[in-house]
This record gives structure tokens, C-alpha cells and sequence, in this order.
């Protein structure tokens, strides 16, 4: 039996790595799905490949440094399908800089992806819960770096450790609403953004994955497993977590 049969599941940041991924493995599951992002044609093939499997998906525009953009995307995957049941808050970039001249812009770039953009995702969905009445799922993408500070990444770890605390708010605000919010905190995961870093020779995978407990990095199914079991019914008492998915990082300190 497919675990989310006839459910609606909205996911931003689609079009490649943990975020295609998702989509495939929830479609997989028996959910529609709606991949949401600025990536439009390559969100369309997934949505193709999607269909090819038996499965059914849908593209739709969306910026997360924009409101406007966020409630007209939410309000279209609506229409499409008549609710959503699952949010997914995946889009997010990241940000490498001395702290001493990161710029203005950049800061205002990361914080308006990876923090601004995920409130706002959560409001917009909450709303459509909300009025619907019967609730719904949010999971936030965080990441290691919300719990670990790393040198250089002033803007990208204070994004990911407000993730976090936005989770826990909005899980304890939304609880009497039936809206189940938890987060994923993934490590190092080998996706094609780290594959490009280390053929631009901007990142020594061998080294790092020294650094790594497990000594290896995750797959993004190591992922997608766990989002699974977030959205699904036996997860129907979890709310406000942030769950580390990391090959021991956190456990053992490194940064």
C-alpha cells in the first residue's frame, strides 16, 4: 500500500539534488506533487519522468525571497488539486564568506532564502490548512550548520539555526490546528552542488569526508526515507523536532 495515497505535497527548491528527489520518492508513495521554484523547465521534466512512472506532478513559479511570489505559487497548487497536505520548505543556497567582508547584500541573499523565505512557506500553506480544517505536515530543510558554527558561514549557519527555532514556534502555535511542523537537518550531502564544488576544485571531498564519523557522505535517499516517515501516519504525534541526519557529525563536534 502507498503511504501518502491521494495526498498533495508542495515542495520548493525541486528542480535538482535532496529536492528532486523528494518529489520522485513522494510521487513513488502515491502523492501529487508540486515542485515549486524559479527552475521551471527542469521542474517540468521531472514532472514528465514523474508521469512516465505512473505518477502525477506539477511545476509552478515560485522566488522564496518573495511574498507575493510564495502566496500566488501556494494559491496555484490549490487550484490544481484542491489542498495541500504536505509542505516541504527545500529551496536554499549557500553562502561562504570572511565574516569580516561579507557584504550587505550577500547576508540580506542567504537570510531572505534560507529563513524569510521558509516563514513565509509556512505561512501561505498554514493558511490553506488552516481554513481547510483538517491540518497538514510542514517539514523545513535545515542543516548541520544550525547546531555547528563553521568558520566563514556567519550568514548561512545563523539562517539554518533560525530555521530551527521557526520550526519549534510554529509547532507549538499550530498544534491545536493539526499542523505537525518538524525539520531535517542533513550533513554533507553528495549532491550535484558538491560534485560541482569539487570539479571547480573548491571543495576537498577526501578530506572532508575524514571529518565525517561514518567517513563518507549521505545520499539524498538517506533523506528522503525520513521525510517519508515525517509526513506519513506513524509520525502523527511528532512535532517540533529537528532531526540530525549527519553520519555522526554533530555527535562528535567537527567543524
Amino acid at each position: 500500500m502507498k503511504l501518502l495515497k491521494d495526498r498533495v505535497t508542495m515542495i520548493t527548491g525541486a528542480s535538482r539534488g535532496l529536492g528532486k528527489a523528494l518529489a520522485v520518492r513522494f510521487a513513488g508513495e502515491g502523492s501529487k506533487v508540486v515542485l515549486a521554484g524559479r527552475s521551471y523547465d527542469a521542474m517540468n521534466d521531472i514532472c514528465r519522468a514523474i508521469s512516465g512512472s505512473g505518477g502525477e506532478g506539477s511545476a509552478v513559479r515560485m522566488n522564496v525571497q518573495d511574498p507575493e511570489s510564495i502566496r500566488a505559487a501556494v494559491d496555484e497548487a490549490v487550484e490544481l488539486y484542491g489542498r495541500i497536505d504536505i509542505l516541504i520548505n527545500n529551496a536554499g543556497i549557500s553562502m561562504v564568506s570572511p565574516s569580516e567582508s561579507l557584504s550587505y547584500e550577500d547576508w540580506n541573499n542567504a537570510i531572505g532564502t534560507n529563513l524569510t523565505g521558509v516563514f513565509f512557506c509556512c505561512q501561505a500553506a498554514a493558511r490553506h490548512m488552516i481554513d481547510r480544517g483538517t491540518g497538514g505536515c510542514i517539514i523545513n530543510i535545515s542543516s548541520t550548520f544550525g547546531k555547528t558554527p563553521v568558520p566563514r558561514r556567519a550568514a548561512y549557519c545563523a539562517s539554518k539555526a533560525g530555521t530551527d527555532m521557526i520550526t519549534r514556534v510554529l509547532a507549538a502555535e499550530w498544534a491545536e490546528k493539526n499542523i505537525r511542523v518538524n525539520a531535517i537537518a542533513p550533513g554533507y550531502l553528495n549532491t550535484e552542488f558538491i560534485q560541482d564544488l569539487k570539479r571547480q576544485g573548491k571543495l576537498d571531498t577526501e578530506s572532508l569526508n575524514r571529518r565525517i564519523p561514518q567517513g563518507r557522505m549521505g545520499n539524498v535517499e538517506e533523506i528522503t526515507g525520513l521525510a517519508l516517515y515525517m509526513a506519513g501516519d506513524e509520525a502523527t504525534y511528532m512535532t517540533g523536532s529537528v532531526v540530525y541526519i549527519d553520519g555522526g557529525w554533530t555527535a562528535y563536534g567537527f567543524v
